[in-house]
C-alpha cells in the first residue's frame, strides 16, 4: 500500500508538534512544510537524518499542486493537508484561503497512535487529537480542532469548528465548546456547561456556569473578566 502525501501548513513551534504525530504513523509521507512567512526552501526541521523544509507560500504552493494535477490526471497522488497552528482564528483564515484556490483541496484528521478513544466518536477534517489524550464515547470534535497534550473529554462533548484546548483540560460530559474557542492549559470544565463561540477560558480555572460568546473568562470559579475580539490572540 502506497503511503498518502501529507503536507503541514505553517512552520512554528505547533507545527512540529503536528509533525511529531504524523510521523508516527508509517502510512504518510510529510513532503514538507508550507508557510508564507518563512523563506521558501529554509530547513524547518530533522528526523532520522531527514530534512524536511518550507515548500514556499499558499498561493505558490496550491497552484504548483493543481497544474500538477492536471498534466498527470488519473496518475496524480492528491497531496493531503493539516494545519500546524495552534490559533483558530488563523487556522479558519489559512482554510478560506486554501478554499479559494482550490475548492476540492483535501484535508486530512490525525489521531495520536498514543490516545484512547472510547466508542462512538467522530472528528472532522483537519482536525488534531494529540498523545495521551481520553476521548469517551458519543463525543464529537468538529473541523481543525485541536485535543492537546494529555486532556481527558468525557461522554457526549462537542468541539465545534476551529475550537482547541491546551495540554491537560478535563471536561465532564455533556459539555459543548462554541467555534473558534479556547480551553487553556489545566482548565475544568463542570458537566453540562456550554461555552460561546470565540471564548477564550483561562489556565487552571474551574468552569462551572454557562459562558458568553466573545469573551475571556477565568478563576476558581471562572468569571467573565472582558469581552473579546475574534483576532484577538489568546497564545502569547
Amino acid at each position: 500500500m502506497s503511503k498518502k502525501n501529507i503536507v503541514i501548513f505553517g512552520s512554528n513551534d505547533h507545527s512540529k508538534v503536528v509533525f511529531s504525530e504524523i510521523i508516527k504513523h508509517k502510512d504518510y509521507n510529510i513532503v514538507g512544510f508550507v508557510d508564507d512567512f518563512c523563506k521558501k526552501g529554509k530547513k524547518i526541521i530533522t528526523y532520522k537524518n531527514k530534512n524536511y523544509y518550507n515548500l514556499g507560500t499558499i498561493k505558490n504552493f496550491i497552484k504548483k499542486e493543481k497544474d500538477k494535477k492536471k498534466k498527470e490526471k488519473k496518475n496524480y497522488n492528491n497531496i493531503l493537508g493539516i494545519i500546524g497552528v495552534g490559533f483558530g482564528y488563523i487556522r479558519r483564515k489559512i482554510v478560506k484561503e486554501i478554499s479559494k484556490l482550490d475548492k476540492n483541496f483535501k484535508w486530512e484528521k490525525i489521531i495520536s497512535k498514543d490516545s484512547v478513544i472510547n466508542g462512538n466518536f467522530k472528528v472532522g477534517e483537519g482536525s488534531l487529537i494529540m498523545s495521551g489524550v481520553v476521548i469517551n464515547t458519543q463525543t464529537k470534535i468538529g473541523k481543525h480542532c485541536i485535543i492537546n497534550t494529555s486532556s481527558s473529554i468525557d461522554h457526549d462533548n462537542y468541539f465545534k469548528d476551529y475550537s482547541s484546548c491546551a495540554p491537560g483540560v478535563i471536561t465532564g460530559g455533556n459539555v459543548t465548546v462554541g467555534e473558534n474557542s479556547y480551553l487553556g492549559i489545566g482548565c475544568v470544565v463542570k458537566h453540562g456547561i456550554k461555552i460561546g463561540n470565540n471564548t477564550v477560558i483561562g489556565g487552571k480555572s474551574f468552569v462551572n456556569n454557562k459562558c458568553d460568546n466573545n469573551s475571556v473568562y477565568y478563576g476558581l470559579p471562572a468569571k467573565k473578566i472582558k469581552k473579546r475580539k475574534e483576532n484577538e490572540n489568546y497564545l502569547i
